[in-house]
């Protein structure tokens, strides 16, 4: 009686192999979207922190009642929100404003003081914040 050789799998299953593929691709997709820093990520969340504190100061003015700023110091990457030193991350600088003295002021309403027309605050050279005029709003 002659035995029967067993005969194993030789490759893969068609499902095995898309399996494989599907991982590959997550692991590498991740590792991309993580590794895969843009030019201007830094003046982004730059902008982020800033549009943040903007908002804070304009809140802490109407909140407190009195005049609230933030100032601007342009060329660098600090700047001072309601007298709080703030620091930009990852290099990221202000390198020009149409502000007044580079500085935003808010009255008691919240309304910035800097008369008509909308001013901007450039970041790091690629990334311009709009201040708007009559309500102050930042984008």
């Amino acid at each position: 009686m002659m035995h029967a050789k067993w005969q194993g799998n030789e490759g893969f299953t068609a499902i095995e192999a898309i399996a494989v593929v599907i991982i590959i691709g997550i692991i590498s997709s991740a590792v991309f979207y993580r590794y895969n820093v843009a030019g201007d990520t830094g003046s982004a969340v730059a902008a982020d922190q800033i549009i943040a504190d903007i908002q804070y100061v304009q809140a802490r003015a109407m909140g407190t009642g009195t005049r609230q700023n933030i100032a601007f110091d342009v060329g660098s990457g600090t700047y001072t929100a309601a007298g709080e030193q703030k620091t930009l991350p990852d290099g990221a600088t202000v390198s020009g404003t149409t502000l007044p003295g580079n500085r935003l002021i808010f009255n008691t309403l919240g309304e910035p003081t800097f008369g008509m027309g909308d001013r901007t605050i450039i970041i790091s050279g690629s990334r311009t914040l709009t201040v708007y005029a009559i309500t102050g709003a930042v984008r």
